[in-house]
């Protein structure tokens, strides 16, 4: 039990909040543009720590937007119309909300502890000249440009 709380835990080290770019300082010597990255907090109570490097050190394991998937419109319009249909049944059935977002809730904690524990949906990021491999969140990531930006670089 103790093997799997520790696994756990040090699952959530160096997992990334934020990479945000910051411009090259003006002057007589070129400064390289640099990335900031930023990670989330391990445990209440640790501060997040900050890295900043530059733009090319910053080696990723994939691409940040895999693919690039359109719905027909014929395809959105019927998945609108589920949509529409799901709502109308929860606005329906008020006593069985506590036990559906209850089990959405429970499911979600599910999911995060199997992605936890199997390493699944992210991309690892490594920094030439510095240990550790930082992963990225390829689920819950939210990019600018749809991710195209951070590729460029």
């Amino acid at each position: 039990m103790t093997c799997f709380g520790t696994w756990t835990i040090l699952g959530t080290y160096r997992i990334v909040r934020t990479i945000t770019a910051l411009p090259p300082k003006s002057g007589a010597v070129p400064t390289p543009l640099l990335l900031r990255i930023e990670n989330a907090r391990m445990l209440p109570g640790f501060r997040p720590k900050a890295v900043s490097v530059p733009h090319n050190t910053v080696v990723l394991s994939a691409q940040l937007l895999a693919s690039e998937m359109k719905l027909r419109p014929v395809e959105l319009a019927e998945v609108r119309q589920q949509q529409a249909k799901m709502r109308e049944i929860e606005k329906s059935r008020i006593l069985t909300m506590p036990f559906r977002q209850a089990s959405y809730w429970l499911w979600k904690a599910f999911e995060g502890l199997k992605r936890i524990w199997s390493k699944d949906g992210f991309i690892y990021i490594r920094i030439k000249g510095r240990n550790g491999t930082w992963k990225l969140d390829r689920n819950a990531a939210w990019a600018l440009d749809d991710g195209r930006a951070l590729d460029r670089l």
